[in-house]
């Protein structure tokens, strides 16, 4: 089969827009000409991630082929990197620019990763220094980082940057990294040492030892680093509370006077603690000028207003500013200052802790808004009425998406629909947290009833029936409106209403209609307490099928953990 006739620039331009690299892949397999035009774009950001194929479970392969030793069934996971490592295969070398290792949840895949970036393999740092276009590697999970890791980013000629964003406390801080970009770190306060203390992990890969967590050493370590989000659990839940003083250590900020904070441009924040003197550190050396970016929660410790506090008036560029918590402020008077005091904003995220409305059209650059407050048991509420959302209107025209709750209380109030329909003529994408009104339920027995009538599919098309009739055209994408709450935790069993809440969970998108006389478009979404139990019960099923099987199946066959290894592979993953 031919391509068909267009000169191949265009065709590159054309297969840039591609949405996914299997698009990328099944082109690159039309034609010579195609291969010849995608694989460089193909090859341009390599991920490597679990294999379909899950490892930790024994699976009936025939069909594999033998595996004497552990090399060899580690490398059937590491086919890509085995190909790049290969000198046949040097031009495709320069096609590279990013090396991802996505996020991997298999403890096996982990396992083998681990074995294969660590000395004597050093398999990471040998393929980096054969990439001559090399400009970034993600690490989305904790992967090892050794010294020829090292030594092979500082002598590449183009200076490729590392970017950590699946950090646990034990990052290496021993050795200045200045290619470090990105620092993503969660520390658990409350973990647990090991019971028998090993030395090594139980895959005997890594080795165990505690988290820790010292801000001056991470500056030291990365002094170039552009963004930093930092993540400390502090809840501890379960039936019996208590127990051993956790081997996790939180230090104090100390900087000496030649020290400086990096040069960072956004900065996340979820329960760190400022002790001692630390607070005057961050109100008169932190580059409050440079930062783009702020986010702060989900767990907010009693010294964050103080934060917001010493950096009312010192933020003059900032973008991007997100607070989210379990629990309301006791006051917003901080939040609210701390707004008032700059008007560049251009994104506003605020869950569980609320800032007013009056500091919220301070902001008359905002494009996206989000506004919302917790139902809670004992009090209703505060949802924008009709005045504040034509004041929001009024004083953000340049509002793309806009997110707020809203409680019918059995009916959708035309005055509030009325008033969204027929304004934001700029916005695409339009978000409702539909209030389940849990401070009017009385009997908890009927709950679950009640909450599930709140919003059905009858109801949301009639929403979106009356939310177009009065808009007219415009150019408004989708509206989402959905029930549940994310932003609830819980030490021990959840109250009947949090249960009932989660059970009743739904989510609709809506979808303008293509044409006047059309009809709009619903799309009911799954939420994540069905999907959880979707997979139990598939996951249950499939094993009671196994098991059949193998009742059934007199024929012995070979057990393999390995996926079998096809003779001619998927092009190129």
């Amino acid at each position: 089969m031919g391509a068909p006739i267009m000169i191949p620039e265009i065709w590159y331009l054309v297969f840039q827009f591609l949405a996914t690299r299997n698009d990328l892949r099944n082109v690159c397999s039309v034609c010579r000409l195609f291969d010849a035009i995608a694989t460089p774009l193909l090859y341009r950001s390599l991920i490597f991630r679990d294999p379909h194929i899950d490892g930790s479970h024994w699976s009936k392969l025939p069909d594999d082929e033998d595996v004497e030793t552990q090399d060899e069934a580690d490398n059937l996971s590491f086919g890509l990197l085995c190909r790049l490592l290969d000198d046949n295969n040097d031009i495709l070398r320069g096609f590279v620019h990013e090396i991802v290792f996505d996020k991997m949840n298999n403890m096996r895949t982990v396992d083998r990763v681990w074995r294969k970036l660590q000395p004597p393999n050093d398999a990471l740092a040998t393929l980096v220094s054969k990439l001559p276009n090399l400009e970034a590697i993600v690490f989305q999970n904790k992967l090892p980082i050794t010294d020829r890791f090292v030594n092979a980013l500082l002598s590449h000629k183009k200076s490729p940057k590392l970017h950590l964003l699946g950090e646990d406390g034990r990052t290496r801080v021993n050795i200045k990294m200045p290619f470090v970009q990105k620092l993503h770190t969660s520390v658990d306060a409350q973990a647990e040492a090991p019971r028998d203390r090993p030395e090594t992990h139980r895959s005997g890969v890594r080795v165990w030892e505690p988290q820790r967590l010292a801000l001056h050493e991470l500056f030291n370590a990365f002094p170039n680093l552009e963004e930093l989000s930092v993540s400390i659990n502090w809840l501890r839940g379960g039936c019996v509370l208590g127990g051993p003083p956790s081997p996790t250590r939180i230090l104090e900020l100390v900087l000496s006077e030649e020290a400086t904070f990096p040069p960072l441009k956004s900065l996340s924040l979820s329960g760190y603690p400022f002790q001692g003197d630390e607070l005057a550190l961050w109100r008169d050396r932190f580059p409050w000028d440079r930062l783009h970016s702020l986010s702060l929660g989900v767990q907010l410790p009693p010294s964050t207003p103080r934060l917001l506090e010493l950096a009312t008036g010192k933020v003059v560029n900032l973008k991007e500013f997100q607070i989210t918590s379990y629990d309301r402020l006791s006051s917003s008077a901080e939040l609210d200052a701390f707004l008032c005091s700059f008007d560049t904003l251009e994104s506003l995220t605020a869950k569980g802790a609320v800032p007013s409305l009056s500091s919220v059209v301070h902001q008359s650059n905002l494009k996206h808004i989000c506004l919302h407050t917790i139902e809670e048991p004992d009090r209703e509420r505060e949802t924008l009425d009709v005045e504040q959302l034509k004041d929001l209107n009024q004083h953000c025209p340049k509002l793309t998406t806009l997110e707020i709750d809203l409680d019918p209380n059995g009916t959708w109030p035309d005055d509030i629909v009325s008033v969204i329909a027929t304004s934001f003529k700029n916005l695409r994408r339009f978000s409702i947290h539909v209030g389940l009104g849990i401070a009017r339920a009385k009997d908890y027995h009927s709950m679950e009833q009640e909450f599930a009538r709140v919003l059905t599919k009858s109801k949301a098309q009639d929403f979106a029936k009356r939310f177009f009739e009065l808009r007219g055209p415009s150019v408004l994408e989708m509206i989402t409106l959905k029930t549940g709450e994310n932003l609830r935790w819980f030490p021990q069993w959840p109250p009947e209403y949090a249960s009932a809440e989660e059970e009743c969970t739904n989510i609709f998108e809506i979808y303008s209609p293509l044409e006047d006389n059309h009809e709009t478009r619903l799309n009911e979404l799954e939420s994540d307490y069905a999907r959880l139990i979707r997979i139990l019960d598939e996951n249950s099923m499939a094993y009671h099928n196994s098991m059949n099987r193998s009742s059934a199946d007199s024929k012995p066959q070979r057990l393999s953990r390995f996926p079998r290894v096809l003779k001619t592979p998927a092009f190129p993953l």
